[in-house]
């Protein structure tokens, strides 16, 4: 039995008297959020809820694990679970998909949706940064050497890859921290930094081609004698100033998932529409280097990976995993170095979160008459800084003091704004203090 105890430097989950009561309160919470979501009593819901659950997977700790990430049940996808049960009392739900942008990867949700049995009715998507240096050094005893992981892990180390097969779509971002190591695989293509490197737009549709034929075959027929090729020239030259117009008038589209600054730079660098040059990934870099760092990145995760997919797979339910620990110095996101030293990894704005929510929203009012459940997850806080002259009792276990909920609180309310009123909830109270909040 002692061989199955978890070892006392991985328990950082505190478990009380009171603790198994809130972690089925939570579940339970979710689950009766599905339930009024579908019945039709609500529009949508916010679970404010504690303990977490998207690091718990079928047995709780998964195999191989350090750690649940303060997590005891999975409530986001117990609140899943039961949307797909057959339940007579509600309409029936054929197709539910979870979206998790904390800035951990979920992978206790994905173990769940891996064993689910019918893998065509449960979508799962992740944002979240990813760092996992597997590099390892020999340790020799007596007798014998082994190899151990010496680089680091931002937790929980996991979905770097997707699994098309059963519906799980793992979107990793490059912490803050290697910026250097982004611009340095990306540089091979343009010098330009990574944010400009991701194209926006490819303008190599076969109408396009089709509508430039046309053209030409167009002169052609109607030309009594042979045509020249000046006439050729014109007609496909014609054809190729409608092709930039239209290329043109799409790409504010695109850029709108970009903040304005950075949608105007990349517009003009990318020389009026034509398809901008594609990063040569270096082989010693990962791959998903090329999305580039920070807030825009993600915003480009969101646009390009989670909205297409989110639209394909039309469900009649989306989950979403909201965590707030993406937020701007949230300790969450923070790579903490000895001295206690913090490096940020991820710089997400209220306005990105109320952003993020307008765009899923916008997806359920086209696929499921706007049903969306959210559910907390992370979320800390920013460290604050102390001067020298100040003392912590160490024996009070009262670290909340240490941490600035400010920005946490703003996140939220802005997440909820747009829940409520998506289409106006970044200009509306884009000037609130969080003060104004309550």
């Amino acid at each position: 039995r002692e061989s199955t105890v978890k070892k006392g430097a991985h328990s950082d989950t505190s478990f009380s008297a009171g603790s198994l009561r809130a972690a089925r309160r939570a579940a339970g919470a979710v689950q009766h959020a599905v339930d009024r979501v579908l019945v039709g009593r609500n529009r949508n819901a916010f679970c404010v809820v504690r303990p977490p659950g998207h690091h718990a997977g079928v047995n709780g700790l998964l195999a191989g694990g350090e750690s649940c990430g303060f997590c005891i049940f999975n409530n986001i996808a117990a609140g899943a679970m039961h949307a797909l049960s057959d339940e007579r009392h509600r309409p029936r739900c054929e197709r539910c998909a979870i979206v998790d942008i904390d800035v951990h990867h979920g992978n206790g949700t994905e173990e769940i949706v891996r064993k689910n049995h019918d893998p065509t009715r449960l979508l799962f998507f992740s944002v979240h940064l990813f760092d996992h240096d597997k590099r390892k050094s020999r340790v020799s005893g007596s007798g014998s050497s082994s190899s151990a992981n010496t680089g680091f892990k931002f937790y929980p180390g996991t979905g770097e890859d997707d699994d098309v097969a059963h519906n799980v779509i793992n979107v990793p971002l490059a912490p803050l921290w290697r910026d250097k190591d982004v611009l340095q695989s990306t540089s091979g293509a343009t010098s330009s930094p990574p944010i400009d490197t991701f194209p926006l737009a490819s303008h190599h549709n076969t109408r396009h081609r089709a509508k430039q034929k046309a053209a030409a075959a167009a002169v052609v027929n109607d030309s009594s004698s042979s045509p020249s090729s000046e006439t050729l020239s014109e007609a496909t030259s014609d054809a190729k100033e409608k092709d930039e117009k239209s290329a043109k008038e799409s790409l504010p589209s695109d850029s709108e998932s970009l903040p304005p600054d950075v949608s105007q730079t990349m517009i003009s660098k990318s020389g009026g529409g034509q398809r901008s040059k594609s990063p040569v990934s270096s082989p010693s870099q990962p791959a998903h280097y090329q999305m580039g760092v920070g807030r825009q990145a993600y915003r480009r995760a969101i646009q390009h990976r989670l909205i297409p997919a989110l639209r394909a797979f039309n469900p009649d339910l989306i989950l979403i995993s909201t965590g707030f620990d993406a937020s701007r110095g949230d300790v969450g996101n923070a790579r903490h170095y000895a001295g206690g030293r913090e490096r940020m990894g991820l710089d997400l704005e209220p306005e990105d979160y109320a952003w993020t929510t307008r765009k899923i929203i916008e997806v359920a009012d086209i696929c499921c008459q706007g049903r969306v459940v959210s559910v907390l997850e992370g979320g800390y806080g920013r460290t604050t800084q102390r001067s020298a002259d100040v003392k912590v009792d160490t024996r009070m276990n009262n670290n909340n003091s240490l941490l600035d909920k400010t920005m946490f609180a703003e996140c939220a309310m802005k997440h909820l704004y747009a829940l409520t009123d998506p289409y106006d909830a970044e200009q509306r109270h884009s000037k609130l203090s969080p003060e104004n909040y309550l």
